[in-house]
């Protein structure tokens, strides 16, 4: 019966969503780029303990750590410690050209200072003053330095090199394994209409709780172009392999590539890319996809950046043992998305979006309008444990009725939330672990997922569970 097997392929095809509409969401969620290291620095205690001994104003330091202003530094501009800790409020307020500012004032009248030119060189850094961190790095090299700053200082030099590199490539491997509680998507209502009469599930048509075992494998790279203004091409290749332990019917491979640019101006960032994926379920090829992909993005205020993203591909569907009339689904898709990134601290970001999407199809039932509604909170905490909240309300109305299963037209209502944990093993394991293992990140994410639908087929409740072993390489 139709309805029966239109639930794999449902199922499947929100399972590999998040793969096939990377460019937003995905890069908003690589909390790994947003988790800044000056800011876990600071909030370090040695740090503003080191500079308070060597000034002999340990306690006058303590004084001031509810807060330092700007009125504060002019009434005594030769205090040290609180000069150090105003620049710690700068960079906490993502103020790093301010902070650079006040790190430079404390060097000029305190040269040998270890800890805090090992600051000053790290707000460049992140400034992409690359060579004026350089030589910062370079001036330590004649003082005598503890054994953590001496690692920090090669940490540094080993970034800067990198950076100064026009190409890098990348690897990102990840596994783990999860548990679905409704794999197959069977309706709520324990019954499914076929023909507009309502009928018992059967047999595998019954809800089916499942395991899971996930594997990602991403290649990407970056070339710089060599101009000013930073332009650049990228490319990545991603494998994604989900094997279920029971519900084989359900397991889902797929190959996506993208290569393409980014083109910065003052008034706007322009990123075009071609995309490619073929998607197999239970291993049989069902959709090959060819697209284009239109970013525009712009700095609005230091806190704020806004961006549009437009995605066309079409999609070229197959039958398949599990839905033999899988080719009835092949035509073009239309995406629509705008949204800001909103910082109100160095350590937070709060994505919210809204979109529209077109699906046109062979057969008309299978076309549909969507509209969605998106947020993404990601906060990055201590020592590299990151927290991302996720949630997303999609409504969607479809061009013709499925005379197979009702008369009537397809409306659906859909909500998902997803929040994530995650950290670095070497935040809780770091004495035991061997350092190629102390970047390893892992996280445990738990995601709910629920169908509302006008025809009872496609109404139904999933909750989620996973936990993923990430580890990235760069060359």
């Amino acid at each position: 019966m139709r309805a029966s097997r239109f639930a794999p392929v449902l199922i499947a095809f929100f399972t590999v969503l998040p793969f096939l509409f990377p460019v937003t969401q995905a890069r908003a969620e690589d909390v790994g780029q947003e988790v800044k290291a000056v800011e876990r620095e600071l909030r370090s205690e040695k740090y503003s303990a080191a500079v308070a001994e060597k000034s002999g104003k340990l306690e006058e330091e303590k004084k001031y750590r509810t807060g330092v202003t700007y009125e504060d530094i002019l009434k005594d501009p030769d205090n040290l410690p609180l000069n150090f800790r105003f620049a710690q409020q700068q960079i906490a307020n993502n103020e790093l050209l301010g902070s650079a500012a006040t790190l430079e004032r404390i060097l000029l009248v305190n040269p040998n200072l270890a800890d805090v030119r090992l600051l000053y060189a790290v707000v460049l850094y992140r400034l992409d003053n690359l060579n004026e961190a350089q030589k910062e790095l370079e001036t330590l090299k004649g003082m005598p330095l503890p054994k953590n700053i001496e690692e920090q200082v090669r940490e540094y030099r080993k970034r800067i090199e990198r950076r100064k590199r026009r190409t890098h490539f990348g690897l990102r491997e990840t596994v783990g394994w999860g548990y679905d509680t409704n794999r197959n998507a069977a309706p709520s209502s324990k019954f499914q209409l076929v023909n507009d009469v309502a009928q018992g599930l059967e047999g595998t048509n019954r809800k089916r709780d499942d395991t899971h075992f996930t594997n990602i494998t991403t290649v990407d790279f970056t070339h710089d172009l060599g101009m000013r203004a930073g332009h650049e091409i990228f490319g990545s290749f991603t494998y994604f392999l989900q094997e279920q332990t029971m519900v084989d019917s359900l397991d889902l491979s797929t190959y996506q590539g993208e290569i393409g640019g980014r083109y910065k101006t003052k008034w706007v960032n322009i990123s075009p890319s071609f995309i490619a994926s073929n998607i197999l379920l239970s291993r049989e090829t069902y959709l090959r996809t060819l697209g284009l992909n239109l970013q525009f993005d712009r700095q609005l205020t230091r806190k704020l950046n806004g961006f549009m993203n437009f995605r066309y591909e079409y999609q070229n569907y197959s039958g398949v043992s599990e839905n033999t009339t899988g080719a009835q689904r092949k035509g073009p898709e239309y995406d629509y998305l705008w949204g800001v990134t909103y910082a109100p601290v160095a350590t937070m970001r709060i994505t919210p979006s809204i979109g529209y999407m077109n699906k046109n199809a062979k057969s008309g039932f299978n076309g549909y309008d969507r509209f969605n509604m998106n947020l993404i909170h990601t906060w990055a905490l201590w020592r590299g444990s990151f927290l991302i909240n996720a949630a997303n309300l999609y409504f969607d109305r479809y061009n013709e009725p499925e005379t197979d299963v009702a008369s009537r037209f397809r409306h659906d209502k859909i909500f998902r939330y997803r929040v994530t944990v995650g950290t670095p093993l070497s935040a809780f394991l770091s004495r035991i672990l061997p350092r190629q293992m102390e970047d390893i990140v892992f996280t445990l994410s738990y995601e709910y997922y629920r169908s509302l639908s006008n025809i009872t087929n496609y109404a139904y409740t999933n909750n989620k569970i996973e936990g993923l072993f990430t580890k990235r390489w760069e060359f």
